[in-house]
């Protein structure tokens, strides 16, 4: 059996025909679904490369039994015009030989797939990861605001006419998005490897011989403001003096130039650090073992995986109340997006205080355990299984 699996993630390809992810779409997420289904297809964006410098820090997202298609961005409204009779022609042939297709939402090829498979009567289940609304209002531009309302009503119902929804939270997108006639399920798209008791001991002494300038990390994208990167500039500029000497240290992809100016601007220069971006896995859990405090000051999330692997090496974390954040942390460590006093002075009252960090090095260690690989693949093989029983039988199977 296979399956079509439709988003617009950024694909980079080479002329040897293999396919490169960023580092969220390894090889080894696909096998979640090879699991089940004999082969996938892949549809998304994707760019060329040749330079073999371009591949550092991507991950090899081709392996067997997965094929690509490429398909041209419709995310800007140029393209939305001039491109959307091919991507349906393209979708269209490849849905038609699928025997089913599974749409990551939001993403406006994976809207296009459950129109086109909804067309076609081919089944169809959907991947809920983050929220149209938050990711296009927050993003910083006049467009995205302008666009939140259609997608989110897009979302919303290709959601609601969903047989199979599984979703990266466990309530909130699940209010939003609701599907009240489809089979659900609450499955995170992250997991981490099993964590030895090695881990938390090795973050408990180093909360215990810690030493300035302490490290706040911060893992996200630098393009547009959606993670919230200038609420924490502005927040650590209010407490530049009142708190120890501090390193801010910044692991994303995209342009700096503009953070470097705001950084700059604030007098942070000399206290922000930017990493560029790192192979997912060991290499982002040894940068998170060097941070002493991650923050996620984000205006849209759906369940962060930078937060789930920050809380999974053991170290304290504060966050904002975006999508499923409060679902990880404790209620203390908490505030409202886009609020820089708050955010100042949650670091302010802890950045000082081994006892909370202590406290909560412990906590998170074990609330990440929820998402280990083991247990997140019998959730998830389960929801599968019963997809691919529903796409051979024509019923659900609950």
């Amino acid at each position: 059996m296979n399956v079509l699996w439709a988003h617009d993630h950024m694909f980079y390809f080479t002329d040897s025909g293999k396919y490169y992810s960023g580092g969220k779409l390894p090889y080894a997420v696909w096998e979640r679904y090879l699991s089940v289904f004999d082969s996938l297809t892949v549809v998304s964006r994707g760019k060329k490369i040749s330079a073999a410098s371009d591949l550092d820090k991507k991950s090899l997202s081709s392996g067997k039994n997965v094929n690509f298609i490429v398909l041209p961005s419709l995310s800007n409204p140029v393209n939305k015009i001039t491109k959307k009779g091919y991507v349906e022609r393209l979708l269209t042939e490849a849905i038609m030989k699928s025997d089913a297709v599974i749409a990551r939402l939001p993403s406006e090829i994976g809207s296009e797939a459950v129109a086109i498979a909804k067309k076609l009567g081919k089944p169809f289940a959907v991947e809920v990861v983050a929220c149209a609304w938050d990711g296009l209002w927050n993003y910083g531009s006049m467009q995205g605001k302008l666009y939140a309302p259609i997608a989110t009503w897009k979302t919303k119902t290709d959601v609601k006419e969903a047989p199979y929804a599984i979703y990266v939270t466990e309530q909130f997108l699940q209010k939003r998005y609701p599907c009240p006639g489809g089979r659900t399920q609450s499955c995170s798209n992250v997991e981490l490897p099993e964590m030895g008791e090695d881990v938390l001991a090795g973050r408990l002494e180093r909360i215990r011989s810690m030493a300035t300038p302490v490290t706040i990390g911060l893992i996200g994208s630098l393009n547009g403001r959606a993670k919230g990167i200038d609420v924490a500039l502005e927040a650590l500029s209010k407490i530049k003096n009142q708190i120890p000497p501090f390193k801010f240290r910044i692991l994303g992809d995209g342009d700096k130039s503009r953070w470097e100016a705001m950084a700059d601007s604030l007098g942070l220069k000399e206290n922000v650090e930017f990493c560029g971006i790192l192979p997912s896995g060991k290499a982002v859990f040894e940068w998170l073992d060097k941070i002493d405090i991650y923050i996620q000051p984000s205006f849209q999330e759906g369940l962060p995986r930078a937060t789930i692997e920050a809380m999974g090496r053991g170290c304290p974390v504060i966050g904002s109340t975006a999508g499923g954040i409060p679902e990880l942390l404790d209620p203390g460590c908490l505030f409202k997006p886009g609020n820089d006093k708050q955010l100042a002075e949650l670091l302010t009252g802890t950045i000082i205080n081994r006892d909370w960090m202590l406290e909560q090095a412990s906590r998170n260690f074990a609330r990440a355990g929820s998402f280990t690989k083991t247990k997140l693949d019998r959730s998830r093989s389960e929801f599968w299984e019963s997809f691919h029983q529903y796409v051979k039988q024509g019923s659900v199977s609950v």
